[in-house]
């Protein structure tokens, strides 16, 4: 059954097929007027409606609505001319962030760069991914202490975060002299952690994209952040701690991103290249 809320505005649509080209399920055909129309479909997925919103996206009439959603209420594509050079800009002038300011990120702000997450590809649209998310200083001091305090324990018995020794973790507490006082979480206000059930869909892809996307949205906002793989590391010895996050078993987590107020401003981008011997191009 469609449930899709799908509307055309008979008079506007000029049935040039661009939606039906795009439609993913291919549930959209012309009519014997050249009006678009939805097929029935008994439910959302491979072989119904994919709630990609791509047919709304396409109109050039601005015809189609869906889910509630209007064409008019849509954001504009951005000029190339436009968009390549801020981008290029994020991308030079994000930085992993490992020092921040004692102080918590608007919540609106948080809400709203999770919220645009549902715009990040992932496999079949399936929008799998969950988030578990610690936007509050004070509970991420308190899950820091617990860490840190089980970690030492753990490291005083010779049990050291998961593909660490002992040498590596003693790099690791060097570190902390100087550019990483907090050698867990970097001092990050706030964790945010995607996460997608295994089993079904693409949960790797599907959570690493997400947490690259959430990353720039940061750098977007002049916030910091950084990709955490060490926590996880640890936090797999603490099973106790590790089920305060309340993240289930059955879940992929690729990494921790800490995020805040960065401590430090950089001013300018790097000027990191890609080495011409990485790249493959193969011969047919």
């Amino acid at each position: 059954m469609n449930k899709t809320g799908f509307q055309v505005d008979r008079n506007t649509c000029m049935g040039c097929g661009l939606c039906t080209r795009v439609c993913p399920g291919g549930i959209l055909s012309l009519d014997g007027e050249g009006k678009v129309q939805m097929a029935e479909f008994e439910e959302f997925g491979w072989k119904g409606c994919w709630k990609c919103e791509h047919c709304l996206a396409v109109c050039p009439a601005g015809a189609l609505s869906i889910f509630e959603h209007r064409p008019e209420d849509s954001l504009s594509p951005v000029k190339a001319t436009d968009a390549a050079p801020v981008l290029d800009a994020l991308i030079a002038n994000r930085h992993s962030g490992r020092r921040y300011h004692d102080r918590n990120v608007d919540p609106g702000v948080i809400r709203d760069m999770i919220g645009r997450l549902a715009n990040a590809p992932n496999g079949g649209n399936k929008q799998q991914v969950e988030f578990t998310l610690i936007d509050d200083k004070e509970r991420m001091k308190r899950l820091r202490s617990m860490a840190f305090r089980e970690m030492e324990t753990l490291a005083g018995q010779g049990i050291y975060p998961e593909g660490f020794d002992r040498a590596s973790y003693e790099d690791m507490k060097r570190w902390r002299q100087t550019v990483r006082p907090d050698m867990l979480f970097c001092g990050a206000p706030h964790l945010l952690i995607p996460h997608a059930p295994l089993g079904k869909g693409e949960p790797v892809q599907d959570v690493l994209v997400a947490g690259t996307y959430f990353e720039l949205l940061c750098a977007s906002r002049g916030l910091g952040a950084v990709m955490l793989t060490f926590p996880l590391a640890a936090l797999k010895r603490m099973p106790r701690i590790m089920a305060m996050l309340e993240i289930p078993e059955d879940h992929y987590t690729g990494m921790f991103i800490g995020f805040g107020y960065p401590e430090i401003s950089y001013k300018r981008g790097v000027q990191k290249t890609v080495d011409p011997g990485r790249i493959h191009r193969p011969a047919f």
